[in-house]
């Protein structure tokens, strides 16, 4: 059951939020919870004491904005992460307002899209739906841009080309109206990426190695027309294993795909998942540190849901406070505010009692809980790595960053049940490199340094 933190903020009041994004601004700072607003100014919090400390506004406030979307990642390789801005109009394929890409300095924040280097752009991008993407391993992360007037764009940092639209080299650039990403190993030994439609067909890209990706949607079973996806998530289905994509819709049933034994996806979403709602947005995470993943599906309107898998299925359980009968919910993240090792679940809402903002605790047993955070060499969140935890005769699966919409906070959190020792995690970083740390106490959180930047023996990390 989730319980509702009284005046979770200090120093202000966020009246809507539109969207969530945790971000790494530097070694010497704490994980920064960034809201988005869609009419009216951004906001930068630091946790407090379990709480949120609202920041002065600075330059990524972008008051004229309509920020729908939200992502963090280093994008030029200097150890700290930009922020993007998605202001697209889901109404409109020309929106007023472009995208804003911030650079953090100790002045305050700084566009890069608003500067010479992004002259080769041409038209700057107006999106519904970002997601991070370090496609060459090297440190330096793309953002990839889904929107309403135009194929998907990947825009990275080249040398003295300055900002560039690298999405047809990527073999990424599909005509695409994309509302949801989804990224995680759906199946084979890599990773996937999922661009859900809201209308038209969707898209689903399989690596194809050296920077290029391949589009395997109806190959692999998800031609569905006009899908009206809301949010989805790549998740492990049934307690054993077994990868799925779970994805929201506007319309109809919501959707879970499975792969066969011959990879091709079917839906095999139980009654309890598939039940159509007014859904806006959904998270997964282990939020009891039970070591099975929860489902919280946000909808507007009407009540939030939250499922647990019990006894060998989904059934839903109580979300308690969060449950938010009445609110406009538009966008979810689980963070770990207070340090003790249990995720807090944050709620914005375009309306609803209690402002834009809402942070929910879990009421449950002292289980064990481990939290990995990757380092990138230049010592940024490694962002789209993928780690396999053994602890208790079962496996975990999670990807670094991932949980909400791609903005989720760059740390892998594993909740252990009743165990304390992890008998083994295995690690793949963005470039390939595979690496196993082994006989973990629990309790704690780990900082894995990337084998390049590491000055201690390979295979040893600090606490």
């Amino acid at each position: 059951m989730l319980v509702a933190v009284e005046d979770p903020l200090e120093g202000g009041e966020i009246p809507a939020a539109s969207a969530l994004a945790m971000a790494d601004l530097g070694p010497n700072a704490p994980l920064a919870l960034v809201v988005g607003v869609a009419c009216g100014p951004n906001r930068l919090l630091l946790p407090r004491y379990g709480r949120l400390q609202l920041e002065p506004l600075t330059e990524l406030a972008d008051p004229f904005g309509s920020a729908r979307a939200l992502a963090a990642a280093d994008f030029d390789g200097d150890g700290v992460e930009e922020i993007w801005v998605a202001n697209g109009d889901p109404g409109r394929t020309h929106p007023a307002r472009a995208d804003r890409l911030f650079d953090p300095s100790d002045d305050g924040f700084r566009d890069l899209l608003a500067e010479p280097d992004a002259a080769e752009l041409g038209a700057l991008p107006q999106s519904l739906a970002v997601r991070p993407l370090d496609r060459l391993g090297s440190g330096r992360y793309g953002f990839l841009l889904a929107g309403a007037g135009g194929p998907l764009r990947l825009i990275e940092r080249e040398g003295p080309a300055g900002l560039v639209d690298a999405a047809a080299r990527a073999a990424l650039d599909e005509l695409i109206h994309g509302t949801a990403v989804a990224y995680g190993p759906l199946g084979g030994s890599g990773l996937d990426l999922f661009v859900g439609a809201a209308t038209g067909p969707s898209a689903l890209f399989r690596a194809a190695g050296l920077g290029r990706w391949v589009e395997v949607a109806e190959a692999a079973g998800l031609a569905v027309p006009d899908l009206g996806a809301v949010d989805a998530a790549i998740l492990e289905v049934d307690g054993a294993g077994t990868m799925g994509l779970f994805c929201l819709r506007r319309r109809g049933s919501h959707l879970l795909w499975v792969p066969d034994a011959a990879g091709f996806l079917h839906d095999r979403a139980p009654p309890t998942l598939a039940r159509p709602s007014a859904a806006t947005a959904l998270l997964v995470a282990d939020l009891d540190n039970d070591g099975f993943e929860e489902i919280l599906i946000a909808n507007a309107g009407e009540p939030n849901r939250l499922l647990a898998w019990r006894e060998q299925g989904w059934r839903p359980i109580d979300p308690g406070d969060a449950m938010e009968p009445a609110s406009l919910p538009t966008a979810l993240a689980a963070t770990d505010l207070d340090g003790d090792g249990r995720l807090e679940v944050l709620i914005a809402r375009a309306s609803g009692r209690g402002g834009g903002l809402g942070l929910y605790r879990v009421d449950g047993p002292d289980h064990a809980w481990l939290r990995v955070a990757l380092r990138t060499p230049q010592g940024a969140p490694a962002r789209g790595a993928l780690l396999r935890l053994f602890a208790g005769g079962r496996h975990q699966f999670r990807v670094l960053g991932e949980g909400a919409r791609g903005a989720g906070e760059p740390v892998a959190h594993f909740g252990l049940g009743t165990g304390e020792r992890v008998e083994r995690l295995d690690i793949r970083w963005p470039d390939g490199t595979v690496e196993r740390l082994e006989d973990l106490p629990a309790r704690r959180t780990l900082v894995v340094p990337h084998p390049l930047a590491r000055a201690t023996p390979q295979g040893e990390a600090r606490a």
